[in-house]
């Protein structure tokens, strides 16, 4: 597989200086004659507006409210608002969502996709670094006593 000149040119620093900073690696990018050069936004109006709309994302993830589960007592701590993308990419409130069959499903399906990506990546850093044996039983013990927990419950 062939690799990007901004890769390479990532991979040259990280060889030169043994690891990479975000502000290393800006400052290499504000250099026109470089790959990395093209991955950036420097037009400071447009960048300061994209940098807002990363911070109001951020924001929005982290109001939290407190639920209690409609079988048990337990209370617990979700998002406020979660993402549902319906054409476009909306944060609903969490009380919307659970009225909402469809949104509901938008949601799960979501989480379920981040789990099976989580679950990939552990699995290729476990064969690259040859820990595969280890996190299959961690992952075994985990599911398990996440099963006994939810039995107690």
């Amino acid at each position: 597989m062939s690799r990007s000149r901004w890769e390479i040119e990532l991979e040259k620093m990280a060889e030169k200086i043994g690891h990479l900073t975000p502000e290393a690696v800006v400052e290499k990018a504000r250099n026109p004659n470089t790959a990395l050069h093209a991955m950036f936004e420097w037009d400071d109006g447009e960048a300061a507006e994209q940098y807002r709309l990363l911070q109001a994302r951020g924001l929005i993830r982290r109001v939290v409210v407190h639920v209690t589960r409609p079988v048990e007592t337990e209370v617990v701590t979700v998002r406020a608002f979660v993402n549902v993308t319906r054409g476009s990419t909306e944060y609903v409130p969490i009380r919307v969502v659970q009225s909402d069959e469809a949104a509901t499903a938008a949601v799960i399906h979501h989480l379920l996709a981040d789990l099976r990506s989580v679950q990939q990546r552990l699995m290729r850093y476990a064969d690259y670094l040859d820990a595969s044996d280890d996190l299959r039983a961690s992952i075994e013990r985990f599911v398990a006593r996440n099963e006994r927990a939810r039995k107690r419950a």
